[in-house]
């Protein structure tokens, strides 16, 4: 069975992580996804180390399997013409470049849908297509800082703390996928594509949710908290004896379970912590409470306990321990592909499963140029027009992995 994507074909412009994130979600679920890049260098990831043995980028792989890779120059008219060429029957095309730099090289959506009606024409940008920073760069750490989101996470009173998550990228590139889709329903009631804008700064502050409505309805600004929650107590790190865990009570009934789980039941119906408003004018005393008995034991004895009460209570796993995990492997979330003159890597699996048109991951991450030959004489090149747009350096072919 095929992908849910199955006959949409993509023509990607991006590199880094936002675009790419994008492209390879809807290549994972069965597009065509072209990846263009740049003669000779490629996306910049592909110089970022450590490599899989010692041969393939670690960043590039994260965001570009299942995709074929063309190198163009869009510097040349030979690589604009190609570029023109390729998008003429594509469904999508996907860029991450600053806003003017595809228009710069004659792929604007204005004279694209002209040629080609039904093309949805997706670009995600640092800051949008339109205000006054539009053409302004920005990357993951900036973004986070710019938004708001890196001044409500870390500890209170210590430096603002970034997500470890590539959050606003990798948002941006969900945002991407999404408008994208959307996009894509709406053509097949109007046959038409439509241009889908979104960038870092949108997604971001889509995900401050409840943060800004909290801002609007009190005036308070949100400040670090760590991670806790100004809503809830318990909801935030422990240290056990052994290792850190998170409890997340959320409700009076989980609140009486984790007073019995912790062989302290007079706690649910102190005055001090029997509501929640209480628990929170109480946080810190009842925080250091909870931290001293906490400590008496180790993480898994207390896990059982709280899971035996259907308290959410977790170890804090490290990479290391979460891939190991039995639940991870159940759901195929860590995949393994072969990648041919190099050997095996691994990597994040699909996260979202479909009975009927399931998503596959069936193509290592591309070679620069792997593609070039094959894709040009799909669209009509000969062998001998190929090897002159090589020879001129129009066009980029597989140099092979060294």
């Amino acid at each position: 069975m095929s992908g849910p994507l199955s006959g949409i074909k993509v023509v990607e412009f991006s590199v880094a992580m936002a675009g790419p994130y994008c492209g390879m979600m809807l290549a994972d679920y069965g597009a065509e996804v072209i990846k263009v890049e740049r003669v000779g260098v490629g996306d910049d990831s592909r110089a970022w180390p450590p490599h899989f043995h010692g041969k393939v980028p670690y960043y590039f792989a994260a965001a570009n399997r299942n995709k074929l890779s063309v190198a163009l120059d869009l510097k040349t008219a030979e690589g604009r013409a190609i570029a023109r060429k390729l998008v003429l029957d594509a469904d999508v095309l996907l860029g991450n470049y600053r806003v003017e730099a595809l228009p710069r090289a004659g792929l604007d959506y204005a004279s694209l849908s002209a040629i080609n009606p039904r093309l949805v024409y997706c670009l995600i940008s640092g800051f949008g297509a339109t205000g006054p920073r539009r053409d302004e760069p920005a990357n993951d750490l900036f973004m986070q800082a710019y938004s708001g989101g890196m001044s409500i996470t870390g500890e209170p009173d210590r430096t603002p703390s970034k997500m470890g998550l590539s959050v606003a990228d990798i948002g941006a590139g969900m945002m991407g996928t999404i408008g994208i889709l959307m996009a894509l329903e709406a053509r097949h009631r109007t046959g038409r594509g439509q241009r889908v804008d979104t960038s870092l700064l949108e997604g971001q502050m889509a995900m401050l949710s409840y943060h800004l409505t909290r801002y609007f309805a009190t005036g308070d600004i949100p400040q670090r908290g760590g991670s806790g929650s100004g809503l809830s107590v318990p909801y935030q790190a422990f240290r056990a004896a052994d290792d850190w865990i998170v409890i997340a009570s959320f409700n009076p009934r989980m609140w009486r379970d984790f007073c019995a789980a912790l062989e302290h039941p007079e706690w649910a119906d102190d005055p001090r912590f029997n509501t929640a408003i209480a628990r929170a004018g109480h946080r810190d005393l009842l925080i250091g409470m909870i931290h001293a008995v906490l400590g008496e034991h180790p993480v898994r004895y207390w896990e059982e306990r709280l899971r035996a009460r259907e308290v959410p209570s977790t170890l804090v796993n490290n990479i290391a321990q979460i891939v190991a995990e039995e639940q991870v492997a159940a759901r195929e979330m860590v995949v393994e592909l072969d990648v041919p003159g190099a050997g095996p890597i691994r990597m994040a699996g699909l996260p979202l499963k479909f009975t009927e048109t399931p998503g596959a991951v069936t193509l290592p991450p591309p070679r620069l140029g792997e593609h070039t030959e094959v894709v040009l004489r799909q669209i009509g090149y000969s062998a001998d027009e190929i090897a002159a747009l090589a020879a001129g350096g129009a066009i980029g072919l597989d140099a092979g992995i060294e």
